[in-house]
């Protein structure tokens, strides 16, 4: 049964004029009433977008001055500032990467944002891998501070200084 003014009428009942002149999904927001989503998220968003198109070279405009990658491809590797992560980006995961897919983005505030998908790519060993990763993303005046592939939601949580 539908709802229309103050009655209930069984839907079989109501003519396809009525049902357009009811005002069904009132409570439904407007897509122009739903927020954009934290500045974080479309940051992030670029990033994987430049990562996909292979644009490695473009990567060091997005990369802040005090930048500080920790490297799922290449376990261990830490690197500082905007030159040597842009250098190793280019030598050292590009080479190796197929693809890093994001599935799902979990904006924390402006600044934070946890990305969850998938790295597919060939280790040292020439093995072709595709694994589960977690990327916790942090940003500073529009651009990449912090970015570190972990192991969990939680972990990225912690290494981004969130607390619940």
């Amino acid at each position: 049964m539908l709802a229309f003014g103050e009655e209930c009428v069984p839907a079989a009942l109501l003519s396809k004029r009525q049902c357009a002149d009811a005002s069904f999904g009132t409570h439904t927001p407007r897509i122009s009433t739903v927020p954009d989503p934290p500045s974080s998220e479309l940051l992030a968003r670029r990033w994987f977008a430049t990562v996909s198109r292979g644009a490695f070279d473009e990567l060091a405009e997005l990369l802040h001055e005090d930048v500080e990658l920790v490297s799922k491809i290449r376990t261990g590797a830490v690197v500082r500032g905007r030159a040597d992560v842009a250098d190793f980006i280019r030598d050292d995961v590009a080479p190796s990467l197929f693809e890093a897919a994001v599935d799902v983005y979990t904006p924390l505030d402006e600044e934070k944002v946890i990305a969850e998908g998938r790295l597919r790519w060939i280790d040292e060993e020439r093995v072709i891998r595709d694994d589960p990763v977690v990327w916790a993303l942090e940003f500073r005046e529009g651009l990449l501070h912090r970015f570190v592939a972990v192991r969990s939601t939680l972990d990225a949580e912690m290494v981004l200084g969130v607390s619940r």
